[in-house]
């Protein structure tokens, strides 16, 4: 009897998990910040693992032949001594610019250059679990920022 109920407990604790989105198994997008995004980005590229890559990714990107193009570039190398510098075009939506270098087999060493877009996204419904930073690379419906030029910011000191 008591083994019954435990496993009924059990089962309505997984059931309740995954009617109200309050659990992650393994299948949690993004990233708490953008930092953790291009570390995450970089570590896939070095280790040539496209799930890495592809779980910053929002799940309706179709986004497998822009990571394996992106590995195909770039992946396989210990990329050091990164630098990263995010322009901000709204406080949701950056641009990162990556620099950095690598060793390479035939050309000795190599500089990195890349360019990425990290978006944050809210939780808004039960499927969303939880407020990300994602890496948005591939083909996505996530419309792009409304952006007005930038005016120009006098800053000498007067």
């Amino acid at each position: 009897m008591i083994k019954n109920s435990a496993n009924a407990i059990l089962f309505l604790g997984f059931s309740l998990c995954a009617v109200l989105g309050g659990c992650n198994f393994g299948s949690v997008r993004g990233a708490d910040t953008p930092e953790r995004v291009v570390e995450q980005y970089i570590l896939g590229l070095e280790q040539q693992k496209e799930n890495v890559i592809l779980q910053l990714i929002p799940k309706e990107y179709v986004a497998e032949q822009a990571v394996e193009d992106k590995i195909a570039q770039f992946g396989g190398h210990e990329i050091e001594e990164y630098s990263v510098v995010y322009n901000e075009v709204k406080p949701v939506f950056l641009i990162a610019n990556i620099k950095g270098r690598y060793v390479s087999n035939d050309q000795g060493l190599e500089n990195f250059e890349d360019e990425v877009t990290i978006v944050y996204r809210g939780a808004g419904t039960l499927l969303s679990k939880k407020a990300n930073w994602y890496l948005l690379l591939g083909d996505g419906q996530v419309p792009n920022p409304d952006v007005s030029p930038a005016e120009p910011q006098d800053t000498l000191p007067k």
